[in-house]
């Protein structure tokens, strides 16, 4: 009976294995398996299997397209549509978004149709923040591509043109502008460079947020930033765009100049500017807080700026990439051994002259922890060696 019992339990458990090892074996091929049951039972998707494969054997007798999936929101949309440009150009292909995309409301779009090409393919792009070469070598049919695709490298080499396509609407155009000169017209009138600061918090500080490997920017780093900023713009004003301006309130205040600058320095600003009192250099540097409630409002006036000092996500990054000034980003996003961290290449979602800045007090807290660590350690190691002489 005994013996009986444990050959029925070994044979429950190679049932659970061979289970567990097909379930495994399903879950990593299940887009070949949606493939394939969408072969046996729909016709339509069928007959463009068969289109696809002419494609393929035959020349292209009619242009193909691509096309993207929505995700997220505004700063997603631009890689979205930016990325869908430059993959579209290396393919041969004709991008579009579909004219109901909510892009196309800010931004007058000119790659658009009202209804989506036939017979579209999925591709994916599973790791957002990276450059992944093979999209520039998309196989034929009409092609719809399903993931964030995040990386300016997917648009380097048509900036030039990107620029002159994304063309805010001329009535939102008009508005931001009168918005800027409203929060700082008077600082531009006085010769003063805007440098934008961006500070996102609000769903960045969540519990889920921060498990997937999203932080919030702390105190330090836009100390450093703005410091960093102060020596190559001295004669400048900061505006500060959040999801929290009351954090930024009671956290970001800019240096003043005097403490930061060298006597020399300040006499050049003030050869180059003869109308700056002095007394300016013993006073803190302007700033202004955006009380907008809209994000495009905020979008709108970081994209006139002409440096930028941006936090985490992809909200501020189009900010600063639109004001094509001096960037400066935050070193510590993603968080280390996360799943952002594992999707992200810093390389390919910074670009190459924007400048990396840590908060200064989290590195100093992590050195001299280090150096703690090594000498307890080393303090180990010697009585160890000691321990073993004498024995």
């Amino acid at each position: 009976m005994r013996r009986n019992a444990q050959k029925r339990l070994a044979l429950v458990v190679k049932i659970l294995v061979v289970l567990v090892g097909i379930s495994y074996s399903l879950w990593v091929n299940r887009r070949l398996v949606i493939h394939a049951s969408k072969f046996l039972i729909d016709g339509s998707y069928r007959s463009c299997v068969h289109q696809r494969r002419n494609y393929e054997l035959e020349e292209k007798s009619s242009p193909l397209y691509v096309t993207k999936e929505r995700h997220g929101r505004l700063g997603n949309w631009l890689f979205g549509y930016s990325s869908l440009l430059g993959i579209a150009k290396a393919n041969g292909y004709l991008p579009y978004f579909l004219s109901s995309h909510p892009l196309n409301s800010y931004f007058q779009l000119s790659y658009v149709r009202n209804i989506d090409a036939e017979c579209l393919f999925d591709v994916y792009d599973d790791l957002p923040c990276t450059y992944t070469s093979s999209m520039m070598n998309l196989p034929s049919g009409n092609i719809s591509i399903d993931g964030y695709t995040q990386s300016w490298k997917y648009f380097r080499f048509i900036e030039k043109e990107l620029r002159q396509e994304l063309k805010v609407r001329p009535h939102l155009d008009h508005y931001a502008k009168k918005l800027l000169n409203k929060y700082v017209g008077s600082h531009i009138a006085a010769g003063r460079l805007v440098i934008s600061i961006h500070v996102r918090r609000g769903d960045v500080l969540k519990p889920e947020a921060r498990k997937l490997g999203f932080c919030h920017a702390p105190k330090e780093y836009f100390d450093n930033a703005m410091r960093y900023m102060l020596n190559l713009f001295p004669h400048s004003v900061f505006l500060v765009t959040s999801d929290d301006i009351s954090w930024c309130i009671d956290n970001i205040k800019p240096p003043i100049l005097r403490d930061l600058l060298s006597e020399a320095k300040l006499s050049k600003i003030k050869h180059d500017n003869p109308k700056i009192k002095s007394s300016v250099f013993d006073e803190r540097v302007p700033i202004v807080y955006s009380q907008s409630r809209s994000s495009w409002d905020d979008f709108s006036m970081l994209m006139l700026c002409n440096h930028s000092i941006i936090s985490v996500g992809t909200f501020g990054w189009w900010g600063a990439w639109f004001a094509k000034g001096h960037v400066v980003y935050y070193d510590g996003f993603p968080l280390p051994g996360s799943k952002i961290d594992y999707e992200t290449n810093k390389e390919d979602f910074f670009p190459s002259d924007w400048v990396a800045l840590s908060a200064g007090a989290s590195f100093e807290w992590r050195t001299s922890h280090f150096l703690f660590l090594y000498f307890i350690s080393l303090q180990f190691a010697v009585n160890l060696y000691i321990g073993c002489v004498t024995s």
